[in-house]
């Protein structure tokens, strides 16, 4: 599916994009994997774990004859990248040092090796079998990403690797102010349509509500079914709405509802989003049938041509790439503003980066699990990422290091550049399963006309309310 920033990537992973660290953040203390790797052992006396000669081409010290292994959650974006960053490591290193396995079942497969003290090097800890980041922090399991971030990056030296990511992935990746994981890939939610049927009938993509009104008005005039969604995943939805109240009032509005501030819920913003959900309902621009289909299958009636537009993420193009026909050209765009006076400009979007990638503290060779993540982040290994899974690495340069876009992830990569700094994301939805639960059972009522809108603000106050005064319930703040 997609992340709820809940989803993992793809088939699976994607839905934790943004969250996977507040998602582990929620483990912390349950003792999950506690059991399992409180026990490891301490490193090899001889293990690569201290720094050699620093120089331009190895600024970490890396011994370049020590082994490297490296495992990858075979997931929506598949192994083969990782493959191919396994090479350029070897490359760099002048051998084949480097070796890479892949699964899908990350704890199943490594806990026993943490467990032991004889972790991989390098772990892309993602899917549904995740290792819980929390737990693995406060066993001390996971290596501070501190000397990666001062490090220079591959495609200029005087750039350091802290100031090449996407500041959201620093802040994502780091516990108690420690970086601990490097969450690699960046997705974005918008709204999807095909380029050519636009230009063909003469449509233009909304920038506000009521022109998006404007426009379903007219795709519905055709016979054609101006939008589709997924009714089986209201989380979809949930992100539209989340992302319209949210450009409308501010950041105020996101940290209120993560916050679980009085009346977080409860304002014009977040009210008027719910009317314009509902006023999709309303006014009949929704396929009929929407509310039974999953996310894939939804995509799919997308792609046929039986609706114009679908709210998606930017996995949309990957995950259905064996159903794309040639010339359908599917682009993306930011989620219309509710007014041209909202707080936040039309560009800004709902997104993150996720698909963490740790180095194992007990690793023999943890400063080459440093170096393998820094050559990730260089210019050639994002580009070839974007080729092989149509998607962004989570760094600044990312948008602009493409070779031969498809015209998704051109669309994506031009919204992200012009996005800059707004973009955001909400984490209640991983922090707290009954404000989740809450709101997927509420946006399936509003859109499907079962609840007014002041209904829908009035349950999730209520469970927003319900969960501040559980004291059994962990709470959890931000900042930004």
């Amino acid at each position: 599916m997609a992340p709820e920033f809940d989803k993992q990537v793809p088939p699976i992973t994607r839905r934790s994009l943004i969250k996977t660290a507040a998602a582990g953040a929620a483990l912390a203390g349950t003792g999950g994997l506690t059991a399992c790797v409180a026990s490891g052992g301490a490193p090899d006396p001889g293990a690569s774990s201290s720094a050699g000669e620093q120089t331009a081409d190895n600024p970490l010290g890396v011994d370049k004859k020590a082994p490297l292994e490296v495992v990858i959650f075979n997931g929506g974006y598949g192994d083969q990248y990782g493959k191919e960053h396994v090479a350029l490591y070897n490359t760099w290193a002048g051998g084949e040092v480097g070796k890479m396995s892949s699964t899908v079942k990350i704890a199943s497969t490594l806990q026993s090796r943490f467990a032991g003290g004889n972790p991989p090097e390098v772990i892309d800890n993602s899917g549904a079998d995740a290792m819980p980041t929390a737990t693995l922090v406060a066993d001390n399991q996971l290596a501070d990403l501190t000397p990666l971030l001062d490090a220079p990056s591959v495609d200029d030296p005087n750039t350091k690797i802290r100031d090449l990511l996407m500041p959201a992935a620093i802040v994502s990746g780091s516990y108690d102010g420690v970086m601990r994981q490097l969450p690699y890939v960046f997705a974005m939610w918008g709204f999807w349509y095909s380029g050519p049927l636009f230009a063909e009938k003469g449509w233009e993509p909304a920038k506000t509500w009521d022109d998006f009104l404007g426009l379903c008005d007219k795709i519905k005039s055709t016979g054609l079914a101006p939008f589709v969604h997924t009714g089986v995943h209201t989380q979809y939805m949930d992100t539209i709405l989340d992302t319209m109240a949210i450009k409308h009032g501010g950041i105020d509005i996101m940290l209120n509802i993560d916050n679980l501030r009085p009346n977080a819920f409860d304002n014009e913003s977040v009210l008027a989003a719910a009317k314009a959900v509902r006023q999709l309902h309303d006014e009949g621009y929704i396929m009929e049938g929407s509310e039974g289909l999953d996310h894939t299958t939804s995509q799919a009636q997308w792609l046929q041509g039986r609706a114009a537009i679908i709210p998606c993420g930017s996995w949309l193009e990957n995950e259905m790439r064996k159903q794309i026909k040639p010339g359908f050209d599917m682009v993306a765009q930011p989620v219309p503003s509710l007014t041209a006076s909202d707080q936040l400009p039309f560009e800004a979007l709902y997104g993150g980066p996720g698909e963490n990638f740790i180095v194992a503290e007990n690793a023999k060779n943890k400063l080459g699990g440093m170096q393998y993540l820094r050559l990730m982040l260089s210019n050639d290994a994002g580009a070839k990422f974007a080729e092989l899974t149509g998607s962004l690495i989570a760094t600044k340069t990312a948008p602009e290091n493409l070779t031969n876009p498809t015209t998704a992830l051109k669309s994506v990569a031009e919204a992200t550049k012009a996005a800059g700094e707004n973009i955001f994301s909400l984490n209640f939805n991983t922090w707290y399963a009954p404000m989740n639960d809450a709101r997927k059972r509420e946006m399936a009522n509003l859109i499907n006309g079962r609840s007014t809108p002041d209904q829908y603000v009035a349950a999730m106050q209520k469970a927003a309310d319900e969960v501040a005064q559980d004291p059994k319930i962990k709470k959890f703040t931000r900042e930004a």
